[in-house]
């Protein structure tokens, strides 16, 4: 009788001990998961009765705020185009973009004033988040969707000496407003409203890589500049058929007027010359090429080095999820990838947010900026946390010199070439276009710009792609000059 109890007892306190164990282990070493999960009813409870904290533009517009209604907390969205910026909030649906980065700041969990969030958590009052304040100007953010109208792409804008990102946009976009009512449909739009062009598309750039392509031969010192030669005549460059046809009126040119005017013959023989010294590139040139007797590889390796620089096969740092830019795939380079590559072709992708810094480089005498989206987080008493700093730099791309150089060529472009439609009244205006080839056949390009302004004092730097539009001189282009044009006309230029 007495073994029968006793076993019983073992058994019963065997079940303590396994409870004790299983509920510790849940307390202790799974809490934050426990508390996490999306089915807590009390998290739900708790974000239903938090007031979350605004998201304010660079001037204090407020854009996005909680307010109280019959049915609870409402979150309203007062630019519903600034939805790849601020994102979403949804207790269903969770967070994105800024609401997601800067949750724990909004929703009250991390405070700019620690003392005053312990304050609240001890007195029991309703909690209430800090403030965003972002990088983002309004009205230039809306210069920006009137620039793109009903068409696919995105813009980017940012401040090429800070980095302070001034407009972001994609198209197309949604209303977080009703995103609820809408999610469905969202989700099935084969346009992918949701997903965000401006940081996580990568398109081939098409001529607006020619800038990177001759950073590196200018700042290798590998081409004279001013010296003239004549480019009428198609070439065969290892099995890649390659023209003058962006300048038939012009029949003799010197470097800055093939890139003013985009000559693709002229960049695919600098991809493939820039591992052999000085460049070679007029009608007279006998074959064999250097490159073709001793290979491509020397070319390759500078491609790729400054390809680096330019943050291309590189993770870049940014509040936003941020696909990365490639040179090509995960093939071998032979030498047509090369020459096409080097005019902008091939196997690129570039996100816009990449091609922006390309620009803002050299606007900032060849440093790339650090980009950022939020400068300060604000406490409900006032109390300011920063965020992000102005002037950070993600390493140096090219010389000054090269990048004082490649300004001129840009400003070239804008006075006399493709990128005319650029121009501003009484202000210079740096830009180079594109015009991107990409399947399937029969497609319309994609159309491309990126510059700033102005060019001896740059305030904005943009890029500018609108989905299968065309000519990027046509279309891109003139929608970059609105956006700049907007900017600068509200922060007047100064010191030029």
């Amino acid at each position: 009788m007495q073994s029968t109890i006793r076993r019983l007892h073992a058994v019963i306190m065997g079940g303590f001990v396994l409870v004790a164990l299983t509920l510790g282990y849940w307390q202790f070493f799974r809490r934050d998961d426990l508390v996490a999960r999306s089915t807590n009813p009390r998290l739900v409870e708790e974000a239903r009765r938090v007031v979350r904290g605004r998201i304010i533009d660079r001037n204090g517009e407020v854009l996005v705020q909680s307010q109280e209604t019959p049915d609870g907390i409402v979150r309203g969205y007062a630019r519903p185009g600034l939805a790849h910026v601020t994102g979403y909030h949804s207790v269903r649906y969770g967070n994105s973009n800024v609401e997601a980065v800067y949750d724990d700041y909004l929703r009250g969990e991390r405070s700019a004033d620690p003392l005053e969030r312990l304050s609240a958590s001890l007195l029991h009052r309703r909690t209430v988040g800090s403030d965003i304040v972002l990088t983002v100007d309004a009205r230039i953010q809306q210069a920006a969707l009137e620039a793109m109208g009903r068409d696919r792409g995105a813009i980017v804008a940012i401040d090429p000496k800070t980095g302070a990102i001034l407009a972001l946009t994609s198209q197309p976009t949604f209303d977080p407003n009703r995103l609820e009512e809408t999610w469905g449909d969202l989700a099935r739009d084969a346009g992918q409203p949701l997903f965000n062009r401006a940081t996580q598309s990568a398109y081939p750039p098409g001529s607006t890589f020619k800038l990177v392509t001759a950073a590196a031969a200018v700042d290798l010192g590998l081409v004279n500049l001013d010296q003239r030669f004549r480019c009428t005549t198609q070439m065969d460059l290892g099995g890649l058929k390659v023209d003058c046809n962006n300048h038939r009126h012009l029949p003799v040119v010197n470097y800055r007027e093939a890139f003013a005017w985009s000559c693709n013959r002229t960049f695919a023989l600098t991809g493939l010359e820039l591992g052999y010294g000085q460049l070679q590139l007029g009608d007279e040139l006998r074959r064999p090429f250097e490159w073709e007797q001793k290979g491509i590889r020397p070319s390759v390796e500078r491609l790729e080095e400054y390809g680096a620089r330019f943050a291309f096969g590189k993770e870049i740092p940014f509040e936003l999820p941020v696909t990365v830019s490639r040179l090509k795939g995960d093939g071998e380079w032979y030498p047509s990838l090369l020459g096409q590559t080097a005019f902008g072709q091939g196997e690129l992708a570039a996100t816009p947010l990449l091609m922006a810094l390309s620009a803002a480089s050299v606007a900032n005498g060849g440093s790339m900026p650090a980009p950022y989206l939020a400068a300060e987080a604000r406490a409900p008493n006032g109390t300011v946390s920063t965020l992000n700093s102005g002037g950070g730099s993600l390493g140096r791309v090219v010389k000054g010199e090269t990048a004082k150089t490649l300004t001129e060529m840009m400003v070239l472009g804008a006075d006399t070439a493709y990128a005319q439609k650029a121009r501003i009244a009484d202000i210079k205006v740096a830009g180079k276009t594109g015009t991107a080839e990409t399947g399937p056949a029969g497609s319309e390009p994609h159309s491309w710009f990126i510059g700033f302004a102005p060019a001896d004092n740059p305030r904005i730097a943009v890029a500018v792609i609108l989905e299968n539009r065309g000519s990027g001189s046509d279309f891109a282009t003139p929608a970059a000059q609105r956006v700049m044009k907007a900017a600068l006309d509200l922060y007047k230029p100064t010191g030029r």
